[in-house]
């Protein structure tokens, strides 16, 4: 090289994209060799809101134009079940308001809480332990636990679906989450 001369050390293209391709591919193999820092923790049903659960619209078909359903933060006085104000603190747990006010005394309208099947196995048998069955004449699976009466549209319970403990202060309501709704078109048990 004479002075005045210029290095040209720009790679042909073709060379370039080899290199691009081959930084790539090994890039891929070895990050799948690495044990990442943070393990992947979230194995957890996700919870719907109160208002995907209930949206605006249902709320005020079911209680009135100016109803809304909220997320409670606060647990209920006398909560007919300790899985209630679990729903509260560690899951979702929805009221209603009618003109800015709570309706019902702040009770819990629809709650929710993460629960395995293993888990939802323990709590049946907490439930059938208290004199509480499953019974089917709802939705499958459904457990009273303030039954007054005979009346089957009436009292509170539970009911569990897809990693998702539901409780409801009307088995009606449970016509209006999704993951029940099908189960009232199809076989409609309380038609």
């Amino acid at each position: 090289m004479q002075r005045g001369d210029t290095l040209n050390i720009m790679r042909p293209p073709v060379q370039a994209y080899a290199i691009a391709v081959l930084v790539l591919i090994l890039g891929t193999g070895l990050s799948g060799c690495v044990t990442p820092s943070q393990p992947e923790t979230s194995t957890e049903t996700p919870l719907a809101s109160c208002n995907e659960i209930m949206p605006g619209r249902v709320a005020q078909n079911v209680f009135g134009k100016s109803a809304e359903v909220v997320q409670l933060h606060e647990s209920e006085a006398d909560a007919v079940d300790p899985l209630v104000d679990s729903m509260v603190n560690d899951g979702i747990a929805c009221g209603g308001i009618i003109d800015d006010v709570a309706f019902l005394d702040g009770a819990v309208l629809i709650g929710q809480l993460a629960m395995d099947e293993d888990q939802w196995a323990v709590t049946q048998s907490e439930f059938a332990a208290d004199g509480h069955e499953a019974v089917d004449e709802i939705v499958e699976g459904w457990v009273y636990v303030s039954k007054p009466g005979g009346d089957p549209t009436i009292g509170s319970g539970f009911a569990w679906r897809d990693g998702v403990l539901y409780y409801v202060l009307n088995p009606f309501v449970l016509g209006l989450l999704p993951p029940f709704a099908s189960e009232f078109t199809e076989g409609a048990p309380l038609a």
